[in-house]
Parts: C-alpha cells; sequence; structure tokens
C-alpha cells in the first residue's frame, strides 16, 4: 500500500460509523412508531370491550311490568 493515507481511513471509517448510527437511529424510531400505534390499538380495542360489557341490552318490557 504505497498510497497509503491513515487521515483518508479514519475518515471513511468515521462516515461508514456516521452512516451506521443513523440507520440505527432510524430503526429506533420506527419502532417506537410501531410501539405507539400498538398502544393506541390496545387502548382503543379495551374501550370497546368495556363500553360492550357496560352496555347490555336492558331486557324488554313484558306486558306484565308495564301494567303495574
Amino acid at each position: 500500500m504505497l498510497n497509503w493515507r491513515p487521515v483518508v481511513d479514519y475518515e471513511l471509517r468515521e462516515i461508514e460509523f456516521d452512516q451506521r448510527e443513523i440507520e440505527f437511529e432510524k430503526r429506533r424510531i420506527a419502532h417506537e412508531q410501531k410501539m405507539r400505534q400498538l398502544d393506541e390499538l390496545d387502548s382503543k380495542l379495551d374501550a370497546l370491550l368495556c363500553s360492550s360489557s357496560t352496555s347490555s341490552t336492558p331486557p324488554l318490557s313484558t306486558p306484565d311490568n308495564s301494567e303495574a
């Protein structure tokens, strides 16, 4: 390696490191967004389940009950 220059090699490694760091950060952000979406969906599902279990239909009035 007659033309080897440590500064150029160092700069190339630094660029590669920065690119890996950016990719990692993008993956982390995407993961956090997916987790937030899952949390929101889970909350909506819980709300639906709670509302469906508490809002049961009232019993129909029978002629005996309505005359009393």
